[in-house]
């Protein structure tokens, strides 16, 4: 059994790998552009899964303030009986209509997971080594490029509903860029460069999960 998923996994790395190299080839394109061009069709596909999995999520959220009350009074209820207060927060979600965690929920971080890790080793074993704008080498890690990985990743979070609304969210959205960026600094570009196609698209799916939101609340009134 282990044998074979890790078979189907180094079969899903040669595929994302010739995939990049057929791009280049075929289209007559950098291995730079093919990166960004993979990166673009899987994330994409996959946005409206995602895109529905937020909106629902924050939806979730909503519904779970407003019961407020209520799983503050069961805290009360049932102090020192967790069981008993995890069945009656359970039921009381249930009544609501709250799902923390459903079917899509797992489909979609499931393959995200595939995507982005297969593309991530890929890259790492691939050897892509042309330039492209003022990198010298996609083998090679490059502070600029680094940089702009982390803006873009800060923005992406930070664009969240509910992303900024306190200043510690705000400390932990710094420092989990920080983290990034040190462990961006020692990899090749070709990585930094599908993580930065890819910090983009959430940007966008961020913005478009605003306005979804802004839409319900609007219809609400």
């Amino acid at each position: 059994m282990d044998t074979a998923f890790i078979e189907i996994w180094h079969s899903w790395i040669a595929l994302l790998t010739h995939s990049i190299l057929f791009f280049s080839s075929y289209f007559d394109i950098s291995e730079a552009m093919a990166i960004i061009a993979l990166t673009l069709i899987t994330r994409i596909t996959l946005m409206p899964i995602a895109l529905s999995t937020a909106y629902r999520t924050e939806i979730n959220k909503q519904k779970i303030s407003r019961i407020k009350t209520e799983t503050d009074a069961l805290k009360l209820q049932y102090k020192g009986k967790p069981a008993q207060l995890i069945a009656a927060t359970r039921q009381l979600y249930r009544t609501n209509g709250i799902r923390l965690i459903d079917r899509l929920s797992i489909f979609n971080l499931s393959c995200r997971g595939v995507s982005s890790y297969g593309l991530f080793q890929a890259l790492s074993k691939a050897g892509f080594s042309s330039k492209f704008l003022w990198i010298s080498s996609l083998a090679k890690p490059e502070v600029l490029l680094t940089l702009l990985v982390g803006a873009l990743m800060f923005i992406s979070m930070a664009i969240m509903p509910g992303a900024t609304s306190e200043p510690s969210t705000l400390i932990m959205l710094g420092l989990a860029v920080i983290v990034t960026i040190i462990a961006i600094a020692a990899l090749p570009s070709a990585i930094a460069i599908y993580w930065a196609t890819s910090n983009t698209v959430s940007i966008i799916q961020g913005l478009l999960l605003r306005g979804l939101l802004s839409r319900q609340k609007y219809r609400a009134i």
